[in-house]
């Protein structure tokens, strides 16, 4: 399994972004499973679709990306437990600029045991226990 991270999808689906290419070649690798399962969570879909509404101004293109991620991917849901595990994450984290929704992403990925992340965000690279998946 892996989980797309945010910054991931924008670039994936924003063709103006400096890291759209290198986005397109992973994700035809996530398509044919090299990584298993891809999904994300309820939090990044937010951003996604919120980030991409903004940058874009178009609202149309927000719902027709966000209803592709509906029908593509396993959104995961931040539960309760996740929420509490990612402000601890917050809270503590020293070396590192993680978002909340960041440290949300980590705690639903240990507790559903997915060790991989498509990200441009290198931080994750300072996670114990996951393996960032970076477009070369």
């Amino acid at each position: 399994m892996i989980i797309l991270d945010s910054s991931f999808l924008i670039s994936y689906f924003n063709e103006r972004d400096s890291n759209h290419l290198r986005a397109r070649d992973l994700m035809n690798e996530i398509t044919n499973f090299k990584f298993g399962a891809p999904h994300i969570t309820d939090y990044i879909f937010d951003e996604i679709v919120t980030v991409i509404f903004v940058r874009l101004n178009n609202l149309r293109k927000a719902v027709e990306i966000g209803n592709h991620l509906i029908q593509a991917l396993r959104i995961l849901e931040v539960e309760k437990a996740d929420f509490d595990r990612a402000w601890s994450i917050f809270q503590k984290q020293k070396d590192t600029d993680l978002s909340f929704t960041d440290c949300s992403t980590i705690s639903v990925m240990h507790e559903s045991e997915i060790k991989n992340i498509a990200t441009f965000d290198e931080d994750f690279t300072k996670v114990k226990g996951i393996n960032v998946i970076s477009p070369q």
